[in-house]
């Protein structure tokens, strides 16, 4: 009988800042977007190939009003982000998707509110938006980078794993469930609501 012995556990790679202050400052806040996307992208540690949406809330010039109005900026439908340029990214405006809520009665809207995303097109891009559009236009914050690290989903996929995931990232990262239209309106946007009355 052959003794087979198992190799050594591969050591936990932990990501490393290859943030470059003197490159970023001198970048637009689109270039500024797309240095961070392609920078967390490219880094197997901190996303899988393909995986993860990052997005940005900036102002722009209206292209019909000449006014100044805020767009979202969002990585692609399909798009990788640890590869992808400028034109990966959809931009909408951002009071047309929160006006979408107009138009949501339940889960049964999900698939219909997902063809109202091209009718917020800012500037007629024609990249198409993400599926989490939705969360990133709600959530009240300027950048939000949504990753999908290896040994985070390998954690949360495992038995137990959402307590597992709860107990060793409590306090410094946050996780969701899939996220649907519905959970975007119903969780989030009422708080929001409510935070700016």
């Amino acid at each position: 009988m052959t003794d087979v012995t198992s190799p050594a556990a591969l050591p936990f790679a932990v990501p490393t800042s290859r943030w470059d202050d003197a490159y970023a400052a001198s970048l637009s806040p689109e270039e500024l977007l797309l240095y961070r996307s392609n920078l967390l992208g490219s880094d197997l540690t901190v996303t899988n190939f393909g995986g993860g949406n990052t997005s940005a809330k900036l102002t722009a010039t209206d292209p019909l009003t000449g006014e100044t109005v805020d767009v979202l900026w969002v990585k692609g439908s399909g798009g990788d982000i640890g590869s992808m340029k400028l034109d990966g990214f959809a931009t909408l405006y951002q009071d047309k998707l929160l006006g979408l809520e107009v138009h949501y009665n339940g889960p049964e809207d999900d698939d219909k509110m997902v063809g109202y995303l091209p009718h917020c097109t800012f500037n007629l891009n024609s990249r198409a938006a993400s599926i989490d559009t939705p969360l990133h236009s709600l959530l009240p914050f300027a950048h939000v980078d949504h990753v999908h690290p290896d040994a985070i989903i390998a954690l949360a996929a495992s038995s137990g794993g959402e307590e597992a995931g709860a107990a060793r990232l409590a306090g410094w990262a946050g996780s969701a469930p899939v996220i649907r239209w519905a959970v975007c309106c119903a969780i989030i946007s009422a708080p929001i609501r409510a935070c700016r009355a």
